[in-house]
């Protein structure tokens, strides 16, 4: 295992963390390494049930690495960068891509992070309906995965 350092009174209210104790990937697993380094004084923590998980190929679907990503918080000022046109056909894909005008409000305002996943995904829809201008965020944010 890398050398990483992370910052387990930081995060180890937002980690779901594991218990499985025959886990293969535990020792690169920040689910188990949040777990194991946590304050044993928390009351109440979120786990992920090891009944539930299900190993393919060795992998769990749970896994989560410690390596960190770029993660989009908001794009309120994204349709300032396009024509009016592209602006309405940006909407209209975003719209879709959300399932709803209020999903779209969480995304756009900041409430919730725009995965880089997600981001590459959206910019593949609007490059294929003809907005040359990928989502541009308001800031991104370092975190893990």
């Amino acid at each position: 295992m890398e050398n990483v350092h992370i910052d387990i009174e930081k995060i180890q209210g937002k980690v779901t963390q594991c218990i499985k104790s025959d886990c293969p990937s535990a020792e690169v697993c920040i689910r188990q390494i949040v777990r194991r380094g946590c304050d044993k004084s928390l009351e109440h923590i979120k786990i992920v049930n090891p009944d539930a998980i299900v190993m393919e190929d060795g992998k769990c679907q749970f896994f989560r690495d410690t390596s960190m990503v770029a993660y989009g918080v908001g794009f309120t000022h994204y349709f300032e960068l396009l024509t009016f046109k592209e602006a309405q056909i940006a909407l209209a894909v975003l719209r879709n891509y959300f399932h709803s005008s209020a999903q779209l409000s969480r995304y756009r305002t900041g409430k919730i992070r725009v995965s880089p996943e997600m981001k590459a995904e959206i910019d593949r829809f609007l490059q294929r309906e003809g907005v040359t201008t990928p989502l541009q965020c308001d800031e991104y944010v370092t975190d893990y995965r």
